[in-house]
């Protein structure tokens, strides 16, 4: 009877290397980070390029002026934080404006809060109220392909264990 063929590997290399994995991926706080930074810098050139995480342009402005939505002052694009943690991250938008924009408004009336009547420079004269028809969606918040793919792409880096 011939003796039978064993081979034995020595896993020790391998142990090394997925007890770093494990050590890495333990407290993911750093990556969380970058992956809010990158977010927040893609979110900022939708901004600037007027479009949604889909790649869609915001509809265009009612006065036919040409101008970026959502650019006026920029306090939309510059009220945007991310926060992180040991496994989490997300962006915040803090513009009270900000979800009417997001996800659009129904018709709305507007009357005046101090005043006896609205007015304005060009407008039609004083009004006990104005019926606005609402804004459409001009989504700015969340994740484009992009930004998935950017995502990958760190965690990939934050695991190398070269």
């Amino acid at each position: 009877m011939t003796e039978p063929l064993t081979v034995f590997v020595d896993t020790a290399q391998a142990d090394a290397l997925f007890g770093k994995l494990i050590e890495r991926g333990s407290d993911l706080t750093g990556l969380m980070r970058d992956i809010g930074e990158a977010w927040l810098e893609s979110t900022w050139a939708r901004f600037d390029a007027g479009v949604g995480p889909d790649g869609i342009a915001w509809e265009a402005l009612a006065d036919g002026s040409g101008r970026t939505p959502l650019n006026d002052t920029g306090r939309m694009r510059d009220e945007i934080f991310p926060t992180s943690g040991a496994d989490w991250m997300e962006l915040s938008a803090t513009a009270r404006q900000a979800r009417w924009h997001q996800e659009g408004t129904d018709p709305f009336e507007i009357r005046p809060k101090d005043k006896k009547a609205l007015a304005w420079a060009g407008g039609p004269g004083p009004r006990g109220k104005v019926n606005h028809p609402g804004l459409p969606a001009r989504p700015f918040m969340g994740a484009s392909e992009d930004d998935l793919q950017t995502a990958e792409a760190l965690a990939v880096a934050w695991l190398d264990l070269s």
